[in-house]
């Protein structure tokens, strides 16, 4: 079991859960989204948000956010505005639609946890959990909390 790779199976976890979530809203018509969006809708909470900002978030450069934000303004998920503080930056907000696809990703992913927690067992899921934030905690990377906790 010790000589798995590591990175390949959580790459792995992460796949199947993502594409259970996919799932979930492909079923309820929300077509086109893919996994790189999750982190937009993870991300931008229920104001606005720089895409600088959001690109840190999310730990992607710029210009990949950038493109990722073009897609999810034109399937109408997201808004652009000029930054109340900063009238050079464009502020991003999630549009009426967009709060519907963000509260079902976010319905969905606790129902995808709360089956994965019955079928671990709830004390070994939390103690999962735990484990995999204290890994992250001891690689120095930041996971800021998803805007639904």
């Amino acid at each position: 079991m010790l000589d798995r790779v590591l990175p390949r199976t959580l790459l792995a976890l992460g796949r199947a859960f993502e594409k259970r979530a996919l799932s979930a809203l492909y079923a309820d018509g929300h077509l086109g989204l893919r996994p790189s969006h999750f982190a937009v809708f993870s991300y931008i909470g229920l104001g606005t948000v720089r895409v600088s900002e959001l690109a840190d978030r999310a730990q992607q450069t710029q210009q990949g956010m950038g493109k990722t934000l073009r897609e999810l303004e034109q399937m109408g998920y997201i808004e652009r505005a000029i930054d109340s503080q900063d009238r050079r930056a464009k502020a991003i907000k999630l549009t009426k639609n967009g709060r519907k696809v963000a509260e079902h990703i976010a319905k969905t992913f606790s129902a995808i946890r709360a089956e994965q927690a019955e079928q671990l067992g709830q004390k070994d899921y939390e103690t999962f959990v735990a484990l995999l934030d204290k890994l992250v905690g001891v690689t120095g990377l930041e996971t800021p909390a998803p805007f639904w906790k």
